[in-house]
């Protein structure tokens, strides 16, 4: 294990804690941590949450005893010195036979009845099926167990939030000043993303569109920069296992007054939600706050779908206090936890607007993470 991972063998030990007393109460015989090698910025990530490595190949786990005791199973026999480095389990088996090397485990460890499945959602239904017909196990979705216990990333992961937040930032800078009429959207997207991998970052879920009226946010394409598109980016990069997002939205050359005029409800909306981020308050009144907005100067149709879905979201990996901000949500929000707040907005004089920071929650209100200045940005060719 590397000298970092040893530092955070008390985190995996209180998570290991949280488990044996989370089966006990369930009458769980084991556990299986899976992962199918996907990443998803809105799920924390079964097996990187348990053993401290990012999945890589088409099947990966960890099947966790009741003792605390644990086996590592993957699927990349090249991948085997990486894993052993960065995980604190020490029972490391690489398998051709996947749904096979967990049955063998199954008899070798005497283990017999419920099997929680933590990352059942990804689990291709081959290997469900597999680990179905296994004589020994019973199987029961265990991902609201998880869920239960990844709410908080955990004060010891701030600083790499906040590393993680400054190479949002810096992605958005090189948007600004890399952006050129002419250039194409895959273009400036590849800017955009050296800036953030040359600066550490793992991954990304990157949305970046230039267009005179967007419908929506989606991967960049081929269309080439015009004077006065309005660039709308939604930056999400990884680091240590953490997402951050920062939405902002540029104009090519001056902007309109109608444009200021539109985009300054955005702001408005991320200033009166913002205010509703503190502990006790109800997640849905982050949405109602921006929704009223918008609602009070005429747009409350474009407030739901097909134009809006959700007003930001947790964020996944290792942690996820909830899937969701929408108006129905009445999760409390507890300090500790960390997610991305955007009204981003279809509006139909202009077209889709982003705003949008990711927040760390704390006992008296919250921190911003990013350090983009939360406006409308000038591109001047």
């Amino acid at each position: 294990m590397t000298t970092k991972g040893a530092r955070n063998m008390d985190v995996f030990r209180r998570k290991i804690d949280s488990l044996k007393h989370a089966m006990a109460r369930e009458k769980l015989a084991a556990m299986l941590f899976y992962s199918s090698g996907q990443l998803s910025m809105l799920e924390v990530n079964a097996v990187l949450w348990l053993s401290g490595v990012t999945p890589m190949g088409p099947n990966t786990a960890v099947l966790l005893r009741p003792s605390g005791e644990a086996t590592m199973i993957i699927s990349l026999p090249w991948d085997e010195g990486r894993v052993r480095e960065q995980t604190w389990i020490e029972e490391i088996r690489v398998a051709d036979d996947f749904v096979g090397e967990i049955g063998n485990l199954l008899v070798k460890h005497g283990i017999r009845g419920d099997i929680g499945i933590a990352g059942y959602n990804f689990m291709p239904a081959t290997i469900y099926q597999g680990l179905e017909a296994l004589p020994t196990a019973r199987l029961k979705p265990a991902d609201a167990l998880l869920n239960s216990l990844a709410r908080f990333p955990g004060a010891e992961s701030l600083p790499a939030l906040e590393r993680c937040a400054a190479i949002a930032d810096a992605g958005f800078a090189a948007i600004v000043e890399k952006a050129k009429v002419g250039m194409f959207e895959y273009e400036l997207a590849a800017e955009m993303e050296y800036a953030m991998r040359s600066r550490g970052a793992e991954d990304d879920f990157g949305m970046l569109t230039a267009s005179d009226h967007s419908h929506c946010a989606h991967p960049p394409q081929d269309r080439k920069i015009q004077p006065g598109d309005i660039i709308i980016a939604e930056i999400t990069p990884a680091l240590d296992g953490h997402f951050i997002q920062l939405c902002r939205t540029a104009v090519v050359g001056a902007p309109s007054p109608l444009l200021r005029e539109k985009f300054a409800s955005l702001e408005e909306a991320l200033a009166k939600s913002l205010d509703k981020v503190r502990p006790g308050a109800k997640v849905g009144e982050i949405s109602k706050a921006m929704n009223q907005v918008f609602t009070a100067y005429g747009y409350e149709k474009y407030c739901r779908p097909p134009y809006m879905r959700v007003r930001g979201h947790g964020l996944g990996l290792l942690s996820i206090p909830f899937a969701e901000i929408v108006d129905e949500n009445e999760t409390v929000i507890e300090a500790g936890t960390t997610f991305v707040v955007h009204p981003n907005q279809y509006i139909p004089e202009t077209g889709y607007l982003m705003l949008g920071d990711t927040v760390w929650v704390e006992e008296n209100g919250y921190r911003r993470l990013t350090q983009t200045p939360m406006k409308l940005f000038s591109i001047e060719n």
